[in-house]
């Protein structure tokens, strides 16, 4: 099967067996971490895992021995034609809703066949149903092929059945007949029952029902088919099983997996061929308007997310620790790169100051949803599992010091200004009537252009570029601190817990060419997706009564990173916290010393008029977010409610952004 061994829950945090979860290994080290893998590549990515800077990744790598999967597991991949034992009542709700959804009019459309079959005379055979069993209204004139009955199997006999032979010829008119009538129009509803069980995932039972029903069961002869219900006969004598089902609905569908790719990026994956479709053909808009362009757009940046994530996963798992580190470095932070470039070429084109403070307000929600949002859920989705879960708070005290070091870099030019800056109002009134009374004033900020942009271009400009080239110098002596000099701080053990004799090898889903290939076309593809949500943010920035802080902060700050809060919120259930809180603080840490850090330089060879001087609001914001995260971490263990804090604070810092005006300009 291709998605057989491609999905597996990640053994990262659970221990072998014969390991404890924690115990001293010395005086300097608070405890150690052992973690399982099936085979040295798998160890290489849990191992990758916990290096600062490498983007965390949940899903393996390679093939899971088939083995070692839990039987629910199990049956996502099985072929629909094993007939169980005991398998429970057939009325439940997603067999329910399966009728309701898809049932009644299928079965409606096998009785117009069935009658279209009987007008024939020839075609009579494949309109005959002796043994209907159906999961649907039944119908008299039903064909006896029919597959949806939950609690029916579909048999064909191994040896020819006693009775009358019918002739050559008049078998050859009635699958002529057939072939031209009735087929062709069941084959096509299946089809569409596929395509639209396939997209509601939980229901893929029902897309392998109608895909062998379609490839198999309406190509056979009536004969040689037979429905029987299973209380019945537990196995259909002397006969092959081709079809049987008990369930149309299974909620465990999330975990399924086409060639190590989750079901829904695979989903999601013909959205964004629409979506480049539609932006650069209809370039018009004819066919649809900008903001449905501009969602599609925001909408495809999650499956292209996936796709690098994984694709850099991959590379790591299945390279030395130079090639990796390159690996992380230079597509770490792609995603969220290739949006502010454009956006920043963009409003630089059209003199549009609103671009730039967009720019500004995504960066902000990247940094206080990854500090506050991200552990936040985590805690809460992992607490209602496990009543406290504990986190190796020296590796989280590395990234909250890289993180006041960043965010104090990347805010010190905004200090300065207000410091230095003069400042300007754009309306004043009189409110005693006096000269020399109190005046109110509207619309002020710091000028830093002021005496010809003297304080700007000798003062402020160079601070701006000494803070972007000390942040990546920073980060990188992070880098070498946490994996050379004191990567025993993480103290990270692999153990194989397979049996004596049970070792299995490595059997990657992608090779290293392979995500590569992946890797940059994915870049591509999420380059052109930025490009169109930037050409066709327009309507929704002028038209939209709410602030643009508040769609900045949110929808284009926080899209980019929900396969990295899934990704988080899976650890925290296995009870891996450590990976949760390092998944935002990473990604915070990046934003302030990586990505901040480009766009400067960028400006240097590509004049966007960015400035690193941001409004008084995100500053506030962010100060605070990051203060109330070392607050919370600062003893190492956590639990649901301390999660509900962060997650509270995420929602009010929110509602802030929600009724704050729009940033001047737009």
């Amino acid at each position: 099967h291709p998605g057989r061994g491609s999905h597996s829950p990640l053994a990262a945090g659970i221990a072998c067996p014969q390991h404890s979860d924690e115990g001293p290994l010395c005086e300097s080290c608070p405890g150690k971490t052992t973690l399982t893998a099936e085979n040295a590549v798998e160890a290489n990515k849990l191992s990758n895992n916990y290096k600062f800077g490498f983007k965390k990744w949940k899903s393996h790598v390679t093939e899971r021995p088939w083995e070692d999967r839990s039987e629910i597991v199990k049956e996502l991949y099985s072929d629909l034609n094993v007939i169980k034992g005991s398998a429970g009542s057939t009325v439940t709700c997603g067999n329910v809703l399966y009728v309701l959804l898809f049932g009644w009019w299928l079965a409606l459309l096998y009785v117009v066949v069935a009658a279209v079959m009987f007008l024939t005379v020839v075609g009579a055979p494949y309109a005959v149903c002796p043994n209907s069993t159906l999961f649907t209204p039944v119908s008299p004139f039903s064909p006896q092929f029919r597959p949806f009955h939950p609690n029916s199997a579909l048999s064909a006999p191994k040896q020819p059945s006693a009775v009358t032979p019918v002739p050559a010829p008049q078998r050859a008119a009635a699958a002529a007949a057939w072939l031209c009538l009735g087929y062709p129009l069941l084959a096509l509803a299946h089809a569409l029952l596929c395509f639209a069980a396939w997209l509601l995932v939980f229901f893929i039972p029902v897309a392998k029902m109608s895909a062998r029903t379609a490839r198999r069961v309406l190509l056979l002869p009536p004969e040689r088919v037979r429905v029987r219900r299973l209380r019945m006969t537990e196995v259909p004598l002397e006969a092959e099983v081709i079809l049987c089902c008990y369930r149309a609905v299974n909620a465990y569908y999330y975990k399924y997996t086409v060639d190590g790719i989750n079901v829904f990026a695979v989903n999601l994956l013909p959205l964004v061929v629409v979506t480049l479709v539609l932006g650069y053909v209809d370039e018009r808009n004819r066919l649809t308007s900008s903001p449905v362009k501009f969602t599609l757009a925001l909408l495809s940046i999650m499956p292209l997310s996936y796709y690098i994530g994984m694709a850099i996963a991959s590379i790591s798992a299945q390279s030395n620790f130079a090639v990796g580190a390159v690996v992380n470095a230079t597509f770490g932070s792609i995603t969220e790169l290739t949006f502010y470039i454009t956006a920043l070429i963009k409003g630089a084109r059209e003199s549009n100051k609103c671009y730039e403070e967009i720019v500004k307000a995504a960066l902000t929600g990247t940094l206080v949803g990854c500090v506050l949002l991200v552990p936040g859920l985590c805690m809460v989705i992992g607490g209602i599992r496990h009543q406290e879960q504990r986190f190796n708070s020296r590796s989280a005290g590395v990234s909250s010091a890289l993180l006041f070091l960043s965010v104090g870099g990347v805010f010190a030019p905004t200090l300065f200004s207000k410091v230095y800056g003069k400042l300007v109002c754009g309306e004043c009134h009189n409110v005693t009537q006096n000269p020399l009374g109190r005046y109110l004033c509207h619309s002020c900020h710091f000028d830093l252009m002021h005496s010809n942009g003297t304080l700007y271009y000798s003062h402020v400009q160079p601070l701006v570029y000494t803070v972007s080239l000390l942040l990546p110098t920073a980060y990188l002596i992070g880098l070498f601190f946490t994996l050379k000099t004191h990567s025993h701080i993480y103290d990270i053990h692999i153990s194989d817990c397979h049996m004596p004799g049970h070792h299995h090898s490595a059997v990657v889903h992608w090779s290293r060419w392979r995500a590569l290939l992946i890797l940059l076309l994915s870049t591509l593809c999420m380059s052109a997706c930025a490009d169109l949500a930037t050409e066709h943010i327009s309507p929704i920035l002028t038209n939209s009564t709410i602030s643009q802080y508040f769609i900045g902060v949110t929808v284009l700050a926080m899209v980019p990173e929900l396969p990295e809060i899934v990704n988080g919120i899976q650890f925290a259930l296995q009870n891996n916290l450590s990976l949760s809180i390092e998944i935002g603080n990473c990604i915070a840490v990046q934003v302030c010393m990586l990505q901040i850090p480009i766009l400067v330089l960028f400006t240097i060879f590509y004049p966007t008029n960015f400035t690193l001087v941001f409004s008084d609001l995100h500053v506030y914001a962010s100060m605070f977010s990051v203060v109330l995260m070392n607050y919370i971490f600062m003893d190492g263990k956590c639990d649901y409610f301390q999660g509900t804090v962060l997650v509270m604070v995420y929602c009010i810092l929110l509602a802030v952004y929600f009724f704050a005006p729009s940033p001047s300009g737009c």
